[in-house]
């Protein structure tokens, strides 16, 4: 679950490039795609090449090891710029990069934080310049009707006080909606022939995968399914299908009556945790679930120890994924299903939504005319430019990368991001949209058919209705807050307390955490945000 505004503000634990490693729509027109230069380079204009470079300091995850690489000597090719790195490990980024900030080595363009706060940090510290969204648009043009025709409210998510700061970014698969497969096998054995609609059949797959011998080994040890409850994202993601029958994205700001709640406190998870529970004394989750994290989880479906998996998006699945590319390599076949349906009758699931956290161009940037409009032609080029686009994430066709059904699949030794950004300075580096605004570019056909049969418009998609919210309560107490979801989720589904006496309670704690404030302060800023 995408929710950043349960981190502390701390700068030095909120300065992160935000990665996200799937792609979006909204593809543009591919003609001249991949038309660069063996060389990496691009045939400045005349009147560009006349002119003095304009420099650019850069920071970003995956860094080129030197400063000709091909993806750096394209764009300053391209647009009569020079780039001055400013390169991070990896492992240590968020600390390097504080100390630089600190000591006033200011980028120039800063991509998304990963979390909303660090953003409101820098605003407040005078980093980040005041960027009128009509000037975004005079010189964004492409990426401003990007931005319109997705979601208009994307522009409220970088305002404070009144004035924008950011470059609204996207998730490209912010749509799409966590999807539930079944061991096919199983499935046959225990006479089904697709998988369940509603919770009730679900409940009969998960009891028969427990105690009808679905793998035939003569033992009761298969589970229904599982969670990855050890990992700090998957806890947040536990058990989606049956949170989702009752309407609820547990982890999210949701809209109810006209009023903002947050999720976990609904009567709808009460009644989720409640039917979880009565499944954990029937045997059929994994009790091993509390510990599991992303490895353990995957593997235990591929392997036959239990049959359903709920916590995964179509491009996992998908035979190029890491779990439809784990089953088909262990022999396993899996069948996609949909969010079953619950009392309400209607099938829902949680979703990310297209939220990011904003791009930031520094204030000192931003005085210099030509730099802050060379900035803005760079990232709407990034963003929209086919050849511009492939250059910097893909590299150089047949080099770098092989283009199958019209998209650009990396050759094997630029699969890692590590060592494509060092060798090559391609991937998230330079390319801040990577994977988020040309989806015909970065999926072959094959991919996006896989996506178009399976993710599908009539589920209703639980976003988080207050994404990347400033929310001084929140993040004041998010530690406490957080640690106490988590501990009573797992206490709730093994039976340690009552979902009937002791929600009430749990709610009351959690309001008097900060949650009732914080809820306070959502109002309020969900209003801002929607003003007609």
């Amino acid at each position: 679950m995408k929710i950043r505004n349960a981190i502390p503000a701390a700068l030095s634990a909120a300065l992160a490039a935000t990665l996200v490693l799937s792609a979006c729509s909204n593809g543009n027109n591919k003609e001249n795609a991949g038309s660069a230069s063996p060389s990496g380079s691009a045939a400045p204009s005349a009147a560009a090449a006349a002119e003095k470079p304009i420099e650019l300091k850069w920071v970003g995850w995956y860094p080129p090891e030197s400063d000709d690489t091909y993806a750096q000597k394209f764009l300053e090719n391209k647009f009569n710029v020079k780039f001055n790195n400013i390169k991070l490990d990896y492992t240590t980024a968020v600390q390097q990069l504080n100390v630089k900030l600190s000591s006033g080595e200011i980028p120039d363009v800063i991509p998304g934080y990963s979390d909303i706060n660090g953003y409101a940090e820098m605003v407040k510290q005078g980093i980040a310049a005041e960027l009128p969204i009509e000037e975004i648009r005079q010189y964004m043009p492409r990426y401003a009707k990007y931005i319109d025709e997705l979601d208009p409210k994307l522009w409220s998510i970088g305002m404070i006080d009144g004035k924008n700061y950011g470059i609204p970014r996207t998730y490209g698969e912010g749509d799409a909606y966590f999807l539930p497969s079944y061991n096919t096998d199983w499935l046959n054995k225990i006479g089904y022939s697709e998988p369940p609609k509603t919770l009730a059949e679900l409940e009969d797959v998960l009891t028969k995968f427990r105690n009808d011998d679905p793998d035939g080994n003569g033992k009761k040890d298969t589970y229904g399914f599982s969670a990855r409850g050890k990992d700090t994202l998957g806890s947040n993601q536990i058990f989606n299908s049956v949170f989702g029958a009752y309407g609820v994205n547990p982890n999210a700001w949701m809209l109810v009556d006209g009023k903002l709640q947050f999720g976990i406190t609904l009567e709808g998870a009460r009644q989720a945790l409640k039917t979880l529970n009565a499944w954990y004394k029937a045997e059929l989750l994994d009790p091993e679930f509390i510990t599991d994290d992303f490895d353990q989880y995957r593997g235990k479906f591929i392997n036959g120890k239990v049959g359903m998996l709920d916590q995964a998006l179509w491009y996992h699945l998908d035979p190029s994924g890491n779990i439809g590319g784990d089953a088909a390599k262990a022999g396993m076949k899996f069948t996609v299903g949909q969010p079953v349906t619950g009392p309400s009758g209607k099938r829902a699931a949680g979703a990310q939504g297209y939220s990011v956290v904003p791009i930031i161009m520094s204030a000192e940037a931003h005085k210099d005319e030509k730099k802050r409009i060379k900035i803005y032609e760079l990232l709407d080029s990034l963003a929209f430019d086919p050849e511009t686009y492939l250059a910097a994430v893909y590299g150089e066709k047949g080099v770098h990368y092989d283009e199958v059904d019209g998209a650009a699949v990396p050759k094997p030794e630029f699969t890692d991001q590590q060592k494509a950004g060092a060798v090559a300075g391609i991937g998230y580096f330079y390319g801040l949209f990577k994977a988020n605004t040309m989806r015909e570019l970065d999926r072959p056909k094959s991919q996006l058919e896989f996506r178009a049969s399976v993710v599908k418009p009539d589920v209703t998609r639980l976003y988080n209705v207050l994404p990347n919210a400033i929310l001084p309560s929140w993040i004041a107490n998010a530690d406490a807050i957080t640690k106490m979801i988590k501990e009573y989720e797992i206490k709730f589904i093994t039976g340690q307390v009552d979902t009937d006496k002791g929600f009430d309670d749990f709610v009351a704690k959690l309001n008097g955490l900060g949650l009732a404030k914080a809820r306070d302060e959502a109002e309020q800023l969900y209003a801002e945000r929607n003003k007609a």
